[in-house]
Order: structure tokens, then sequence, then C-alpha cells
């Protein structure tokens, strides 16, 4: 096809929905296209450039099906474990206490894809609401991909939706159905899905209501494929639609630099920046008063140590919903053992902070994450390190600094999990449990580059590896590297095939070789092993 009249249609699809073609996927829409030139029996691709550039019915049905092909569709539940405790720990509670005498809650998945952000959302506010059933919960999770949109609607979703999550919570919220897993009506019922496009439609309902009062509008890794002019368009949208006082969550560092941000005041927290609808100059600033919560938008006190922000998470969180209050007391000096249970719990905090004081028992001079990073560039801490390992056998300093990463990582420290997991493959760097936690890192962080690099390295250190042929898989299909795509997805699924059904999949929490052969099969990209 020639260059020029690709330009035509990447120019149209972003008119359309705003979507950012990259120069390396230019081959793949290229491909997509002739598909559906074929399909429709077109004589060549400028007819089917003429039928898409109408204003018709025709036009419109054929939207329908490009749609998908040039949307991504991956999602999971609880996807972004900084951003959930977030969430869970700070947002939620702070809109729930000035929702009180209304008790009602308007949230939106904006780019909901198959529906695990906003059922996400629907689990957080039941887990949070003792009195749920006197509230009104409107929770709402748009798409512009109405396939996507009609496998949200259904509820039924794969154990593969389910990998970052603990079982329990999949237990509870969802029932098995055959070699998948259906979320309750209790869930379901407070969240509708509809179709919308952000950049060309009006925010409102399908009976043509205005979309307005809302609370918390998330849309994550939606920007990042759209073009600069059209994400200052949508975020003024999701402005006007805010209550004052409403917050807006994205992607990490997908509104960098744009010109709406002057919209809002933006709010930096150790797991994230958000953005906040001013409520007005004199309420803002009783709310930094009470809060201490950093609202600059130039991020002037990003530098203040992430300790004060997590402490003054403590201070207006529930007891119930990350923590115990004990988590900020000092603790004497214990074991290793202690931390490994208060991990088990799930007290993070505890058993960070149980961990270092295990290795700094073993060299008073040893720095914790936060002073150890400082002196990174320079000073003593070399030295500092290698006489605080001389006291404690490689293995014995490997779990040690293993669970400090994870722990890190399930709060969603990801610099600090990153740092513990690097001083852990310093000690044994043939170890593949740190590369998985790294791996994790890089997914919910949206770094194909890197999950790229962790799988290969992974699958070099252990071939049989079904975690990282599937990751691997993603990434070129999302790259539009159908072949490679092919190839991972069948290498995995052979894998699986030689695994008893109901074995379990490591670094994959309560999901079976059954589970993954069954998604494997449904995806008709996989040729038969």
């Amino acid at each position: 096809m020639e260059p020029a009249l690709i330009e035509l249609f990447i120019q149209l699809i972003a008119t359309q929905t705003g979507l950012s073609i990259r120069v390396q996927d230019y081959a793949g829409l290229a491909q997509k296209i002739k598909a559906r030139v074929k399909a429709l029996k077109l004589p060549n691709p400028q007819a089917y450039f003429n039928l898409l550039s109408a204003d018709t019915v025709t036009s419109q049905q054929e939207w329908k099906q490009l749609i998908p092909l040039i949307t991504t569709i991956e999602s999971y539940f609880f996807r972004d474990q900084g951003q959930i405790n977030l969430l869970r720990g700070v947002i939620l509670p702070d809109l729930i206490a000035s929702r009180q005498k209304t008790k009602t809650l308007t949230f939106w998945s904006a780019g909901c894809s198959t529906g695990e952000e906003p059922y996400t959302l629907s689990i957080l506010l039941q887990q949070l609401l003792p009195d749920w059933t006197n509230w009104t919960i409107n929770i709402l999770g748009t798409d512009v991909n109405e396939e996507a949109l009609q496998k949200a609607r259904q509820g039924l979703y794969t154990s593969w939706s389910f990998r970052m999550v603990d079982p329990e919570i999949r237990n509870q919220y969802f029932s098995r159905q055959g070699q998948d897993w259906k979320i309750n009506s209790k869930i379901q019922c407070s969240v509708q899905f509809f179709k919308l496009n952000l950049v060309k439609d009006l925010y409102c309902y399908p009976n043509y209501t205005a979309i307005q009062d809302v609370d918390l509008i998330v849309c994550r890794n939606v920007f990042v494929y759209f073009e600069k002019k059209y994400i200052n368009q949508v975020v003024s949208k999701f402005h006007h639609v805010l209550k004052p006082g409403g917050y807006l969550i994205t992607g990490h560092a997908e509104l960098n630099h744009q010109d709406c941000l002057e919209l809002f005041q933006s709010k930096i927290y150790p797991e994230s920046m958000v953005y906040q609808k001013m409520i007005g100059l004199i309420e803002e600033s009783v709310l930094s008063q009470k809060t201490g919560l950093t609202s600059n938008n130039q991020g002037e006190h990003l530098l203040s140590s992430s300790g004060q922000h997590q402490d003054s998470h403590l201070k207006i969180q529930p007891a119930r919903s990350l923590g115990h209050l004990s988590e900020t007391v000092k603790l004497p000096k214990r074991t290793l053992e202690e931390a490994k249970q208060y991990f088990q719990n799930k007290q993070y905090k505890i058993a960070i902070q149980k961990a270092e004081q295990f290795l700094q028992s073993s060299n008073p001079y040893l720095k914790s994450w936060e002073l150890g990073n400082k002196n990174s560039e320079g000073g003593i801490r070399g030295q500092e390190d290698r006489i605080g390992t001389r006291n404690l056998k490689p293995e014995i300093q490997f779990d040690a600094y293993y669970l400090l990463a994870q722990a890190s990582a399930n709060l969603g420290q990801y610099e600090q999990a990153i740092f513990y997991c690097k001083k852990a493959l310093e000690i044994d760097s043939l170890s593949i449990f740190p590369y998985y936690l790294l791996l994790r890192i890089a997914q919910e962080q949206e770094d194909l580059a890197g999950a790229k690099l962790l799988s290969k390295r992974i699958i070099y250190l252990l071939p049989s590896s079904v975690p990282a042929y599937l990751e691997l898989a993603s990434i070129y299909e999302q790259e539009a590297d159908y072949t490679r795509a092919v190839k991972m997805y069948s290498t995995a699924l052979a894998l699986l095939k030689s695994l008893p059904p109901s074995m379990g999949i490591e670094h994959l929490e309560g999901v079976t070789a059954q589970d993954l052969i069954a998604f494997l099969e449904k995806k008709r990209l996989v040729v038969d092993c």
C-alpha cells in the first residue's frame, strides 16, 4: 500500500477515535486494512478509505469491525497494585467520607476494555462500605470497542484475568463456571457498560442523559495511544463532568507536559500522581492543611520523603483498609521468620521494617533502602554493603532482600522493589524469582520493552517458563508481530499440555494448566500443537 494512503488512514483513524498509530505499527495496520478490503470484496484500499470516510450507516458498521482490530483489549483485575492501594487507602475513603450525606457515588472507567477495571472498583467499594445497600452506586464502563464491551457485560473471565489477584478475592466475588469464572450479581448490578467514543461522542448515557457529577474517573493506559490534541480535548471534557473535589486517575506519566493539567490540582503520592478538580481556593487550602497532601502542579514538593506521604495516608485511611496503626511503630529487632510471618499476614509495612532490622542487626552501618539509594552515586555505600554481608549466609541474605522486594511491590513501591530485586540478584544472579517480580513490575508500569527483555531472560534461565512465553506473546501481539505471537502462544500451549491438567502454574497464583489451555485455545492466533 502506498505510504500516502497509509497516512490518510492514520489521519482518519485519529480524527474518528483519537488513536495515534505508531510508525512501527504501519505495516500491521496495512495488513488489517487489506484483510477488511478482502472481506468486503472491495476493489482496493482506496475504496475502503472512501467507505470509512462516508457518513453512512454502512460506514458506522464498518468502524465497529475495524476498531477491535486497532485497539488493545488486554486487561486484568486489580491492575497496578500501587494505584489499587492508593484507591483503597486514600481516594475511596476520602470520597466516601465526603458523600456521607447523599450516600451516592458515581465512578467512570473510561476505556474499560473487557470490564475488569470497573468490576475492580465495585469490589473495592464493597470492601470499604459495610452499609453498601444504603448507598446509590453508579459505576460506568465505556469503551469504543463493542466486542470488548460484550465480554464485559457477560462478566465471564478466564483465570488469566486473575493473574495478579489473591485467590481469596476471586473465590469471594466470582463463581466457577466450567473453565471460567463468573462475577457475582451483587458486583455486576452496580456496573453498566455502553459504547462511547471519547473524542467524537457527547458524554451521555445511551438515553442521552448527560454524564455529570462524577466522583472518580479512571482512564488508564488510554492516552498513551492518543494524539496530544485529543488528550487535551478529552481531559477538558472529563473536568467538565467531574464534581468539585472529584478525582481523575490515569496511567503513570500519561499526562506529563499536557496543557490540560492547569484545570486540575495535581497530587503526588508515592504510588502515583492523581488529579483533583479544584473545590475552591479556601476549601482547597483547608483540605491541604487537614491531609498534608502535596498539591502543586509543578511538583515542587516531590523531593519530600515517601515516608512522609505514607504517614499522611495512614492518618486518613480506615484501619480496616490497608492497615494496622501498629505499622507506624518502631519495633525491636527480631528474626527474619517474623518478617516472613507478617508478610504472610499481608502486613507488608511491618514485614519491611522487620526484614530491614534483621539485615541491620548483622551490621549497624547497613543503610535502609532510602539512605542506600541516596548514597548510590558515591560515598561509602559499597564498603557498608561488603561489611554488612559478611555475617550472613548468602541464601539468608537472598531471602531477606527478596522478601523486601515482594513486600515493597505489594505496596506499589516499585522503585524500592526494583532496588531490592537487584540486591538479591547480586547474591544469586541465576535465581528466577527476582526476575519474575521485575517482570510483574514492568507489566504494571506498562513497560513493554522492559517486560520483553525480562521475559527473554527468564526463558534463557528457565526454558519451560509458561508465564514468560505468554508475556512475550502478548507483547508481540500488541506490536502486531503476529508470527512471533503465534510461536510464543504455541510454545506455551505445548508446555501446558505436557503438564497434569490440575497442576498450578508457578508465579500465576490460582491458575492451573487446564485454565490456561482453555484460554489459549480460545485465542484463534494459536496453531494446533
